[in-house]
């Protein structure tokens, strides 16, 4: 395990340097946020697909193909679709000024009361989602350092681990800025993707060529390469029914990717608007090849664990743990950590961006003071679930993973009605009630009726629009 660790200790040592070494003239908010808007679009691109790549995306993909099939392609292909849309919709508007917080853009077209409450709302979704996955992400080093015998309670191990995790996070985010972060996004895309490559090549060499044919005949006659669901069924779920998934996933993408401030804050910090829809849509298209690499080792370890009882979303884990040699276990948690890191720097630097610009902190405090302060604070959030007994944890991690399925459809109302010509039939003031009541509402249908999550997205939506276009025809009277 000694290896292992060094390896870790090894990766911690690059990212310090790239933040360091971008550390020079980071002062200005053009720079420590955009990066004077001088980086090639495909390190964008790539920075962008490992922000939106979580330690639980990692780790839970091939739980989807071990437990089911190839379905979830079906959400990557209308990520495609809302990636598109923004693309040609709502991109250029977002180009067409000089706005460094797409929430500026809402605040020309609506004033500030909207501008501040899409603000507000992103930041706790963000504190409350990202601060579950840094706790989650730091279970790996707990491990290791459990592993190397340390005489301390696992609880303890783990606010070790949340803490060196934390700092290395903070420090090159602080010191480095956004050029940093892109850069160290893109060395932790490669040693991410590499390790599900390496762990694909592993199960395969593991099982042997005549194996290998074997299995995957198995597999095939099992229907567990199916992609398209067609089948609607009247009374169970339907997430993944062809329609429901890919508008579904296109909703989500059309939210995350085109009002969500840190994933579209790689894309505005492109030279123009074609260089910024060239990192939309191809991210898009590297995301659907990610998760069928990852699909793929699912379906693989379906039939390497053939007639063991172990839980879908731990498998791949089990697989990590159990099978992977010293040194390339380091090699695999390296990457887990990567998954998280790139996530998580995004969003120290996205919180402070949104708090200077949208509500006019950067006139008291430098971007580095802000990112240091929501740094320390999603590490402070990140220690919530040590805190909940077992079952609310659990109950606060599910929340934590879908909370932004429930403000999303609410946030593209906001953005498609700034598009528009026509002016809010309400005060600003009023809509952003009218926002929030919505998020409320959307919650309370999709927990009351249970309904599939790749419809929560396009409630939230036409609830708002609905609201707005409710308010036109009143004021008609």
């Amino acid at each position: 395990m000694i290896w292992d660790l060094i390896v870790l200790v090894f990766y911690f040592l690059v990212v310090f340097y790239f933040g360091f070494h971008f550390a020079k003239n980071t002062q200005k908010e053009d720079d420590f946020y955009l990066a004077k808007k001088e980086i090639h679009w495909v390190f964008l691109m790539i920075s962008l697909v490992a922000t939106e790549t979580s330690s639980l995306t990692f780790l839970s993909i091939p739980s989807l193909s071990y437990k089911g099939d190839f379905r979830f392609l079906e959400i990557a292909i209308g990520y495609i679709f809302g990636r598109t849309i923004v693309a040609l919709f709502l991109l250029p508007s977002y180009f067409s000024g000089n706005t460094i917080s797409v929430y500026e853009y809402v605040g020309n077209r609506f004033g500030t009361s909207p501008q501040k409450t899409i603000s507000f709302v992103f930041t706790i979704s963000r504190l409350l989602g990202d601060g579950i996955r840094l706790y989650v992400s730091s279970l790996p080093i707990a491990f290791l350092l459990e592993r190397m015998g340390f005489p301390i309670s696992p609880e303890g191990l783990g606010m070790i681990a949340l803490t060196i995790l934390s700092v290395v996070t903070i420090i090159y985010s602080v010191f480095g800025g956004f050029r940093a972060i892109v850069f160290t996004d893109v060395l932790q895309w490669v040693i991410y993707l590499l390790g599900g490559i390496f762990a694909l090549g592993l199960i395969l060499t593991q099982m042997g060529e005549t194996t290998i044919i074997n299995k995957i005949q198995t597999l095939d006659a099992l229907g567990k390469w199916k992609v398209f669901v067609f089948d609607y069924n009247l009374t169970g779920d339907n997430s993944y029914f062809i329609l429901f998934a890919i508008l579904g996933g296109a909703f989500i993408s059309i939210g995350s990717h085109g009002t969500d401030l840190m994933l579209v804050q790689r894309v505005i910090a492109t030279k123009n608007l074609l260089s910024g829809q060239k990192v939309l849509i191809g991210s898009g298209i590297v995301v659907f090849f990610q998760f069928l690499i990852f699909l793929c080792i699912g379906s693989l370890l379906y039939v390497f664990y053939e007639g063991k009882s172990i839980p879908p979303d731990k498998v791949f884990s089990h697989f990590i743990i159990n099978e992977v040699p010293s040194p390339f276990l380091g090699i695999l948690v390296a990457a887990i950590l990567a998954s998280a890191m790139s996530t998580l720097s995004s969003t120290i630097n996205s919180l402070s961006l949104t708090w200077a610009r949208d509500w006019g902190m950067d006139k008291w405090f430098s971007p580095r003071i802000l990112s240091l302060f929501f740094g320390v604070l999603l590490f402070f959030a990140s220690l919530i679930p040590y805190f909940l007994v077992e079952t609310w944890e659990k109950g606060i991690l599910e929340m934590g993973l879908t909370i932004f399925s429930y403000t999303l459809g609410p946030s593209i109302a906001v953005f498609f009605l700034a598009k528009g010509k026509r002016d809010l039939p309400i005060s600003g003031f009023v809509f952003s009630l009218l926002f929030l009541f919505s998020i409320l509402l959307t919650v309370a249908v999709g927990i009351g009726w249970k309904l599939s999550f790749t419809l929560l997205v396009p409630i939230g939506f036409c609830l708002l629009f609905g609201f707005v276009s409710l308010g036109r025809l009143l004021k008609k009277v």
